[in-house]
């Protein structure tokens, strides 16, 4: 006999064995115990009574006690297909099947999924009618197509799809008319999803990372863990009541986070069009044209002023370059999207580090990002300044429009 059947067996003679003997010292009646439990616990006497007892249970991959634990509803067995579509589904999980019933007859599920020699289920062998399964079931007192179909009515599927009013309900709309969906709870799935986050969480690979970094100690590996899990509990003090599954797991379950996304606000606006129109706000820079106005608007022509006037041109393309740089940060590439086809190849050159080579072994691109860096300067001077702007003369506007360039173009080693 197979070992892990043998040890089945044992098992469960020695716990009936301790129950039984407690009530009595009498040798006799002892002796008589001991020989009831040989008879009650050989295969020709359990498996006829396991077979028959196989009907109390259902195999299921989507209990409806999940949704309430007096819910009846259809033995579903989802087969889905496993497909590499990236989709959390059935189909693309591998995980085990639950099973609801009778507590008495408890034990015949699990010698069912008793693992034999070659690592599959004794309801494996079962389901393939195999020669194992025949010589284990080979006993006097049942034959064995008997035994094989009694047992695998554990399996079986109702006959129709039957919902309950206690499971959630979903009227979906389908043409003209409605089709009824009940949202299941898949077992499995959730068995799946807490054991391999217990692993991450609670491995000794992990207890010995996190004794590590509570010792300040440096660790190879480092560990993983999930932030923002809910725990579920499913049937209170009785999760036996839900499934076999949901009592292996002390009814818990996680709940994965599922709060929207938040999103940092991006510090600089990409260009799709044109940087000097579309990146930079004029009222960011409203104070330095200010000052620049004063300054232009003094009538007094000294070097106090005309050094005034550099500096703060000198301000304006620093502050204008950190963004350039801020873009660039943003990673190679980034100008590739269609969204941004339209910019043109002159900022393309010198906003996206995947021209960078282009960047450095050319210098056409530069002049047009220059002369479109000063005229910039002018057109915001005269947006942001357009009331004081008319106490220019013809003369003092073209000289800072010359004032511009020279400082732009003073400036151009550092666009690289």
């Amino acid at each position: 006999m197979q070992e892990s059947i043998t040890t089945f067996f044992a098992e469960r003679k020695a716990a009936w064995l301790k129950t039984k003997l407690k009530a009595t010292d009498d040798p006799e009646q002892q002796a008589a115990i001991h020989q009831e439990a040989e008879d009650k616990f050989s295969l020709q006497i359990w498996l006829p009574d396991a077979a028959r007892r196989a009907a109390w249970l259902a195999m299921v991959s989507h209990p409806g006690k999940f949704s309430h634990p007096s819910a009846k509803t259809s033995s579903v067995i989802a087969q889905g297909q496993q497909t590499n579509d990236g989709y959390l589904r059935t189909g693309n999980v591998d995980y085990e099947l639950d099973v609801f019933g009778n507590a008495a007859a408890m034990d015949v599920y699990k010698f069912l999924n008793l693992p034999l020699d070659d690592g599959q289920t004794l309801l494996q062998h079962l389901e393939r009618d195999s020669d194992q399964a025949k010589r284990l079931l080979n006993v006097p007192t049942a034959s064995y197509d008997s035994l094989r179909s009694g047992f695998l009515t554990v399996k079986q599927s109702d006959d129709g799809n039957r919902t309950d009013g206690l499971v959630k309900q979903v009227y979906f709309p389908v043409d003209a008319d409605y089709h009824l969906l009940s949202i299941l709870t898949p077992a499995g799935m959730l068995t799946q999803t807490k054991s391999r986050i217990d692993a991450m969480r609670f491995s000794e690979a992990t207890k010995q990372a996190k004794d590590n970094r509570r010792k300040n100690e440096y660790h190879a590996d480092g560990f993983d863990d999930m932030l923002g899990l809910t725990v579920t509990l499913y049937g209170g003090t009785k999760p036996q009541n839900i499934s076999v599954l949901n009592n292996q797991n002390a009814g818990r379950a996680y709940l994965l986070s599922s709060v929207p996304p938040i999103f940092e606000q991006r510090q600089v606006r990409l260009p799709t069009r044109h940087f000097f129109r579309n990146s930079l706000s004029a009222r960011r820079f409203q104070d330095n044209f200010q000052t620049l106005d004063r300054l232009m608007r003094s009538g007094v022509n000294n070097m106090h002023v005309r050094d005034g006037i550099r500096n703060t041109l000198k301000y304006l393309i620093d502050a204008v370059l950190r963004l350039a740089f801020a873009i660039r940060a943003t990673g190679p590439g980034w100008s590739q999207a269609e969204h941004y086809r339209d910019l043109p190849l002159a900022q393309r050159i010198w906003l996206d580090d995947a021209y960078l080579e282009q960047r450095e072994q050319s210098e056409v691109w530069l002049d047009e990002v220059a002369g479109d860096f000063a005229r910039w300067i002018v057109r915001t001077y005269e947006y942001l300044c357009k009331d004081s702007r008319t106490k220019l003369g013809d003369d003092e506007f073209h000289e800072l429009a010359a004032l511009a360039e020279q400082a732009v173009a003073a400036d151009q080693e550092f666009f690289k």
